[in-house]
């Protein structure tokens, strides 16, 4: 993760030389956890997911720019910085969608629509529309960011910052909202919440984690296009894997390991991989009576 010395009064795509074996271990890893989430989806139809698995996607294609950006330097190209950036910056959004539409289902599946500040059905669509509002500023802010002057960075990297506050504020939200929801649970359980084939609860645990791990990421970016160009941060190859690469891989992984089809199941009815293994459980649609939505 070797460095370039630039003047901080001049754009630089890069301000040093992307690391290829740190790249390329991560375009491994996301690579690997997509090719499974694919796998499960296939197998479960729990399509909900599948924003999850084109970020997956998006990850691991935006490494692979950062590894063509390596063998550019110093002389990056704005076609290769722009494929690197705009992925990397943009997957979290679907990551986040998918999480939305589970915790709706979750709330239904337990027969909670009451005990929920916003009703199941506008759930999904508020949040996702929220995420959506996100991803098209920052994408839009990127791509003024790479016309090359530091006027346009400026003004580029004003909107990303606006398009990260849309994404942090809408997570704060969505938290507020699940929290509610699981204290009001908790206090006056519902039949269905009771059923010990249902576990809920992990599935929800599940969702906060990954909440955090996205916040975090998503504050780390915040500060880092706060701090312009030549900041600390920017600068600095290593907070850039600490706190966006590992981080997102992280979210990847742990809906791998506790898979949300089983609340899909619960709900629909279909197939579900058991939580930690890899065991496909089938529950009839007749028991369910739902039909699939988004």
């Amino acid at each position: 993760m070797g460095g370039i010395k630039t003047s901080s009064d001049v754009f630089e795509y890069f301000r040093y030389t992307p690391s290829v074996p740190a790249a390329a271990i991560f375009v491994a890893l996301f690579s690997l956890t997509t090719a499974v989430h694919t796998y499960q989806i296939a197998r479960t139809r729990t399509w909900i997911l599948l924003p999850i698995a084109l970020g997956g996607y998006c990850e691991a294609i935006g490494y692979i720019g950062r590894i063509l950006c390596s063998s550019q330097a110093p002389n990056f190209t704005m076609g290769t910085y722009l494929l690197e950036n705009l992925l990397t910056l943009l997957a979290p959004a679907l990551f986040a969608a998918s999480i939305y539409m589970c915790l709706g289902r979750i709330i239904r599946a337990t027969d909670g629509e009451a005990f929920s500040l916003i009703r199941p059905q506008r759930l999904t669509a508020l949040f996702v529309t929220g995420d959506i509002l996100g991803l098209a500023i920052q994408g839009g802010g990127a791509g003024v960011m790479t016309a090359g002057s530091l006027a346009d960075f400026y003004a580029g990297e004003k909107i990303v910052i606006a398009g990260l506050a849309v994404l942090v504020a809408s997570f704060g939200l969505f938290v507020f909202v699940a929290l509610v929801f699981d204290i009001r649970m908790r206090r006056a359980p519902t039949a269905r919440s009771c059923e010990s084939g249902l576990d809920w609860r992990t599935d929800l645990k599940a969702l906060y984690i990954g909440s955090a791990l996205i916040f975090v990421r998503s504050i780390f970016r915040l500060v880092e296009y706060s701090q312009g160009n030549a900041g600390w941060l920017i600068e600095h190859e290593w907070t850039f894997y600490v706190f966006d690469s590992m981080l997102m891989f992280a979210v990847m992984l742990l809906f791998n390991v506790l898979h949300p089809s089983h609340v899909k199941a619960m709900l629909q009815g279909g197939r579900y991989f058991e939580k930690g293994g890899w065991r496909i459980v089938e529950v009839p649609v007749e028991k369910t009576g739902e039909v699939e939505d988004v």
